[in-house]
């Protein structure tokens, strides 16, 4: 809500202060009727504003999510240009703006006949600039904001305020400092610039225009908590996210202090180049050589997808999707205790939960055992009897020698735990299950208890070794990222710096070559 209602503030009373300066000047010609006209021209450049906005939203609501993202790409980067441009534009006319739209007024007053249409013209073009910079800029915080409402109620409080501070100052009631207003709205618009920056880095590599800067740098969740105020203020105004990467911080960062050096220096005030250019460059060097000694302190990344081992069993993952993993692992009986040769199985995902101290993701698969093999084909009575509750199936096919004949199915499931960060094996369990199933005159009947069962996984130090090492190599990860952002926030640093330093030092040879002409002839008098 505050960062639109700086927008409409800031951008309402901008439009309200060029009509007013208008308007008065027309009562001071004794002119009331060409007011008339004035406002014609404001209606019809506000009609034509909220008819663009409004094709706008609703042609980007119309195309695929992926273009939806690329347009939200591009109207970002043409409001901070707008935006930027507008601040800029503010800063160098502020003090003559009052002389030239007086000046403007009188050369259209001297057409009579074409007066009313020259008003009309004058206000329209006035308004309609800062129109589409506001519907630009306003559709460009909307795709930012989490909540539509409070930001369109944030627009019209900052418009209305706008207009009765506008019609104040027009009657001559409402007197404020217009030069420290604007650069106090400026500042804080260059800071919602910067995180429409932000923005559309972000959805421009949704995208898929950019690739480059993707890194992880620090996890900011706990700042920028989803639904709050807290987080709607500090991503609204600021466009800090909650997990932000390196490409997002360098915009930031190099928008943002340049433009905002800009527009907070005191106007009037030169500003010291060539002591700002040795900061400068001071700076942008230690920034740089911070950012190559983080570099090469930062740990190297843990082993991705390591091998678990306990003996002659291993286990590791071979590719792992949002639902689904391929692990490799030895064939396991659990009711024989044989091992079999390595074996990629396919299992899915059933959740996350706390295993052995660690988050881990659960993936489970059946298989086919093999404890059936080997098993006589018909069993005694008694036998059946006792893995059937003590009774005997009907219609029993019996063998010669009296007893039942029997088939047994075998079903083996495999699970598997995963560490959710390092997908590293923390425990691999085999569970088996024999069952026999009587044959009778039409079909089978499977008997009530199982034949076998058993569970075999990793021994108990194997899984606590694996947590542990899953625990080091989280701290390891922890370590890495925030000296990755460190280098990121130096390197940013460092860029802006010399670059900065750079502006500085031209700015300085220029002002020394155009004082060169007028120190040359003094010169020449002094010898003389």
């Amino acid at each position: 809500m505050l960062p639109t209602f700086v927008i409409g503030l800031r951008e309402g009373l901008e439009a309200a202060l060029i009509v007013g300066i208008i308007a008065a000047f027309l009562r001071k010609q004794g002119r009331l009727d060409l007011v008339r006209w004035v406002m014609g021209g404001v209606g019809l450049a506000l009609a034509l504003c909220l008819a663009g906005g409004i094709a706008l939203q609703v042609y980007s609501r119309n195309l695929p999510q992926k273009q939806q993202e690329g347009l939200e790409t591009v109207i970002g980067l043409v409001a901070v240009g707008m935006v930027t441009y507008m601040v800029v534009w503010m800063r160098r006319n502020s003090r003559n703006l009052k002389g030239q739209l007086e000046g403007l007024a009188a050369q259209a007053m001297d057409g009579r006949s074409n007066a009313g249409r020259a008003m009309v013209l004058m206000a329209f073009l006035a308004v309609i600039r800062e129109g589409l910079e506001t519907v630009v800029f306003l559709l460009a915080a909307f795709n930012e904001a989490s909540n539509p409402r409070s930001a369109g109620l944030g627009v019209v409080l900052g418009i209305l305020v706008a207009v009765v501070l506008g019609y104040g100052i027009y009657r001559g009631g409402v007197r404020i400092n217009l030069s420290k207003f604007f650069r106090a709205t400026g500042f804080v618009l260059v800071l919602v610039a910067a995180g429409i920056v932000v923005n559309a880095l972000h959805t421009a590599h949704e995208a898929g225009w950019l690739d480059a800067g993707q890194g992880s740098t620090v996890d900011l969740s706990w700042l920028v908590r989803p639904g709050s105020v807290q987080a709607s203020l500090l991503t609204g105004m600021l466009g800090i996210q909650a997990h932000p990467v390196v490409a997002e911080i360098v915009g930031w960062l190099v928008y943002l202090i340049p433009v905002g050096l800009y527009v907070v220096w005191p106007p009037g005030r030169p500003a010291p180049a060539r002591l700002a250019a040795k900061v400068g460059a001071a700076v942008g060097v230690a920034a740089a050589v911070a950012a190559v000694v983080l570099a090469l302190v930062t740990p190297a990344r843990p082993t991705g997808r390591p091998t678990t081992r306990a003996g002659a069993v291993s286990a590791s993952v071979l590719s792992r999707g949002d639902s689904s993993a391929t692990i490799r692992t030895q064939a396991r009986d659990a009711v024989t205790g044989s091992t079999g040769a390595l074996t990629p199985y396919q299992l899915s995902s059933q959740g996350t939960s706390r295993y052995a101290g660690v988050s881990a993701e659960r993936f489970v698969t059946f298989v086919r055992g093999s404890g059936g093999a080997g098993r006589p084909a018909a069993l005694p009575a008694e036998r059946v009897a006792a893995l059937n509750g003590g009774r005997l199936p009907l219609s029993a096919v019996r063998t010669s020698s009296g007893d039942i004949a029997v088939i047994y199915r075998d079903a083996a499931t495999l699970t598997v735990w995963l560490d959710s960060r390092t997908d590293r094996v923390l425990d691999v369990r085999w569970t088996e299950r024999v069952v026999a199933a009587v044959r009778t005159a039409s079909d089978t009947e499977a008997l009530a208890r199982p034949v076998a069962s058993a569970t075999v996984a990793l021994p108990a130090s194997a899984v606590s070794a694996a947590a542990t090492q899953a625990r080091a190599d989280h701290a390891t990860l922890g370590h890495r990222s925030v000296l990755q952002t460190l280098v990121g926030w130096c390197t940013a640093l460092a860029v802006v710096a010399l670059l900065l330093a750079l502006g500085f030092a031209l700015a300085a040879r220029r002002r020394v070559a155009a004082e060169e002409p007028t120190a040359r002839p003094q010169a020449a008098l002094v010898r003389s």
